[in-house]
């Protein structure tokens, strides 16, 4: 039959053309002539292909309308949902991407990041009481701290190769030794580290300090306050028996627990401590791992060692890289891989600040581990981009990508509960070519009805045992909706980025990408995918780059939606 011509209807936006999905999916030649607009113009490709756009540029949102044959539609959440309970398929082929070239520039106001290797933030606690570091690549390290604008400022030095950081309590470290937090503080002040340096080397078991802008010169390493008051008088030096702040780190020799320097600026500054090598790069050991850039060591409210590495945006994101994509995948995916992951951390600057850092080194930000699983191959690919970010409309993405979407990606909406245009939802036939290497892209678990109702019940429902089970989808086949019903009628129903939460959270599936098969006393969820389905597929990227041959740009330009690249530059 021929489509109905849309009538200028006042709420209907200029701008906005047909929705894919909202019409019945069938060819132009087969369904006539189709108009959108109201104004006459005839949408010239498959409705397939049509989507919804708003006045502004982004996606259509709700109070927006369509014409569709069964009469006028509004368009909710974006228009991306279908909210039904018919699966759609998954059998059409998605389009060839587009390249894209590096034509817009950037400005970010850092070129290094600030990594947490170990942290308190919550329940997430992996602080230290005690870090160790050695050389790799060089010899000494500098002390100091960062200022706000992200530069180094030398305080103190050491020759020593392998030294330890200590919060400025009674602390045993590697080596056995215990490390007491009272001192001797001898009288007097110094203008340089070099002064009161020497003036510690007087004493056997003098050491330098920097105390809020002032160098200090301190004796020996006391676990009671008692016991430095009776060394006072032992050694006949003078002095008072003192312990610093709850904000002080100490340095230490490694092998013997000498002390070395202590550092204390209160909450102004944390202890920095930089690598030196005259011999190309430095590089540092540090719990098995081996890392560029320098180390700060922040003890929040007092508390126990937050390590801090702080490194330039490229080494960052070569630690990155195998760590979150295989170093020996195909280039082309290694380098869309670096393309997110740098974009991810500079747009995340500043969102750990109250705890002194930007990102963490686990999938809570993305995973980084320093230099060892690196290769030539995966240093070329970020070597190969360096400087190059994504935008939208002329800004920093938050560059999300998950292992892989089983098939699909899914609009944020649906998983964060916030819309953002250039994550959009896609079906992505790509991936299925990856799944020989893919160890989710099949799937299965099952799960007793009644303990279905007790995960339910957590989110303050009440139901019994549960007997009938009704599942939303999206237009690309990911649930977005689940409602458990049991005997006595009561419901408890999740959408949107609650059916999300309860799924991957609470009933520990792999990807909000399944069907059920309802058994007798339990439900079976069968599926395909691993993560959140927001933006890159890093298996959908595997086989973009070895079965179809897509270069990096194509790569990203399929999964993030009205994206441009942009070489950045850094104010600081």
């Amino acid at each position: 039959m021929k489509m109905k011509r849309l009538r200028n209807i006042p709420a209907l936006l200029l701008a906005l053309v047909l929705v894919a999905g909202l019409l019945p999916v069938q060819p132009a030649s087969a369904a006539g002539e189709i108009y959108v607009n109201g104004q006459g113009g005839v949408l010239s490709v498959p409705i397939g292909s049509a989507y919804a756009v708003g006045g502004s540029g982004t996606g259509a949102v709700s109070g927006t309308y369509v014409m569709t044959a069964d009469g006028l539609t509004t368009i909710e959440g974006g228009g991306s949902s279908n909210g039904s309970s018919e699966r759609p398929g998954r059998d059409e082929v998605s389009p060839t991407p587009g390249h894209l070239s590096v034509t817009g520039s950037v400005t970010l106001p850092y070129s290094k990041v600030k990594v947490a290797l170990y942290y308190d933030v919550g329940s997430r606690d992996s602080s230290l009481d005690h870090a160790n570091l050695e050389n790799a690549v060089g010899s000494g390290y500098r002390f100091g701290y960062y200022d706000s604008e992200r530069s180094f400022v030398e305080v103190g030095c050491t020759t020593e190769t392998a030294i330890t950081m200590v919060m400025d309590t009674n602390t045993t470290i590697d080596s056995g030794y215990v490390i007491g937090c009272y001192h001797i503080l001898l009288d007097g002040s110094y203008s340089s580290f070099g002064e009161a340096a020497a003036a510690a080397s007087m004493y056997q078991e003098g050491f330098p300090a920097y105390y809020n802008g002032v160098y200090r010169v301190l004796v020996g390493k006391y676990e009671s306050q008692k016991l430095a008051e009776v060394a006072i008088g032992q050694l006949g030096c003078g002095g008072t028996a003192f312990s610093a702040s709850n904000r002080c780190v100490a340095v230490v020799r490694s092998s013997d627990g000498k002390m070395l320097f202590e550092f204390d600026c209160g909450s102004e500054y944390d202890l920095a401590v930089s690598p030196q090598s005259s011999n190309g790069k430095a590089l540092t050991w540090f719990k098995n791992q081996k890392y560029y850039g320098d180390f700060v060591y922040r003890r929040n409210g007092g508390e126990q060692l937050t390590v801090i590495n702080v490194l330039d945006i490229e080494d960052y994101v070569k630690g990155v890289i195998p760590y979150e994509m295989s170093a020996s995948w195909p280039v082309e995916a290694l380098k869309a891989q670096a393309l997110c992951a740098r974009t991810y951390v500079a747009s995340h600057f500043g969102s750990y600040s109250s705890y002194g850092f930007d990102v963490t080194n686990d999938t809570y930000c993305q995973v980084y581990r320093g230099t060892l699983g690196a290769n030539s191959s995966s240093d070329a690919a970020v070597d190969a981009t360096a400087g190059q970010y994504i935008l939208y409309n002329g800004s920093l993405i938050s560059a999300m990508y998950c292992s892989s979407d089983g098939g699909a990606t899914e609009d944020s909406e649906n998983v964060t509960g916030s819309a953002v245009g250039y994550l959009r939802g896609k079906v992505d036939s790509f991936e299925a070519a990856a799944a020989g290497i893919n160890g989710h892209s099949s799937w299965e678990y099952t799960i007793s009805r009644s303990v279905i109702a007790q995960k339910a019940n957590v989110h303050g429902f009440s139901i019994g045992e549960v007997q009938d089970v009704e599942i939303s989808y999206s237009d690309t086949g990911n649930v977005i909706g689940l409602k458990f019903t049991d005997a006595n009628g009561r419901t408890a129903t999740f959408s949107g980025s609650s059916c999300y939460s309860f799924c991957v959270s609470y009933l520990g599936l792999d990807s909000i990408s399944f069907e059920i098969t309802e058994n007798s006393d339990s439900i079976t969820f069968t599926g395909s995918g691993w993560g959140h389905s927001l933006g890159m597929s890093q298996f959908g990227a595997y086989a973009m780059a070895d079965t179809y041959g897509f270069t990096y740009d194509q790569i990203v330009n399929f999964y993030y939606t009205g994206i441009t690249l942009a070489q950045g530059s850094y104010s600081n």
